[in-house]
């Protein structure tokens, strides 16, 4: 059996709030930025963009699988793109976040 990692819980967790309220966009172009996202992942998002829920469920479901240095590019990420609200939840919602708000 294999362990499932806290970030992953939390997303889970919170996917259908944030799968209507992120900017998958701006959030994905700043995590490919910073060399979390791959080239093909930012074109699956970006491919659609004119659909904003589906957009963002598939950027959650990219940072659900991979390690958590991307998730913690995908709370910056929030904060730059001015969602710093949600940042802040789901920091509350994960173990080892709680000690690191800033």
């Amino acid at each position: 059996m294999t362990a499932i990692s806290d970030h992953t819980l939390v997303l889970s967790k919170f996917s259908s709030e944030l799968s209507s309220t992120i900017d998958a966009q701006t959030v994905a172009r700043y995590m490919f930025q910073h060399n979390e996202l791959t080239k093909r992942d930012l074109d699956s998002i970006q491919s659609i963009r004119g659909e904003p829920i589906r957009s963002a469920e598939r950027l959650l479901d990219i940072i659900i699988e991979q390690p958590r240095s991307v998730y913690w590019c995908f709370l910056d990420a929030l904060k730059e793109a001015g969602q710093d609200d949600l940042r802040r939840i789901i920091i509350f919602e994960t173990p080892e976040g709680q000690l690191n708000v800033s």
